[in-house]
């Protein structure tokens, strides 16, 4: 189970990953596959080569000499639609959301494909038995196939917390110990209160 995760992932991000997507399910099913694959190794690509995004992203290069080295890098090298759309984004100077858009890209495939990306907080790394157990019961639970990421979390005493996309669900220990005091606290200005009346 891998530790990393993808970069953080803006509206903007998703809604040009939304647009990709559909442009490459209009040109039909081999070229979505082909959009797909070569979506996975640009990300790759950006992350051996981050000077190369922060190149192309770069505002003191003018939006043509941004458009020669796409030409350079890409062309041929991609689907046609993937130079274009890169060449788009370099016309509305959004390189620098290439990395984003290419998770949030990766995020729609995983969707349309049942697959959900799960972080486990977690105190000590689970061995991969375990890792696969929690992943198998968290898609039981909610209908998807799921891909776990662990995070290590010192300040956590045990349990874990899940983050499902934008929900976080969390069973540590120490959140249970913050619950179980608050109710203490609770339960004490109850007790005060029905004694001073």
């Amino acid at each position: 189970m891998a530790e990393n995760r993808a970069p953080m992932i803006t509206k903007l991000d998703q809604t040009y990953a939304a647009a990709l997507w559909e442009l490459a399910q209009e040109a039909g099913d081999g070229t979505v596959a082909d959009v797909v694959d070569q979506m996975r190794r640009i990300g790759a690509l950006a992350e051996q080569q981050p000077d190369l995004v922060r190149l192309l992203s770069t505002q003191i290069l003018s939006t043509q000499q941004r458009s020669q080295i796409i030409d350079q890098v890409f062309k041929g090298r991609v689907d046609d639609l993937i130079h274009r759309f890169i060449q788009i984004l370099n016309s509305k100077s959004r390189l620098d959301h290439l990395t984003g858009i290419v998770a949030a890209f990766a995020r729609l495939v995983d969707e349309q494909r049942g697959v959900v990306e799960v972080d486990a907080y977690v105190a000590h790394r689970m061995d991969d038995d375990a890792a696969e157990n929690v992943a198998t019961g968290i898609g039981r639970a909610i209908g998807k196939q799921v891909q776990l990421h662990q995070h290590v979390d010192g300040s956590l005493i045990g349990g874990l917390k899940l983050r499902i996309g934008d929900q976080l669900i969390d069973g540590s220990v120490a959140s249970q110990l913050r619950i179980i005091g608050q109710q203490i606290v609770v339960a004490g200005r109850e007790k005060a209160r029905q004694q001073a009346g």
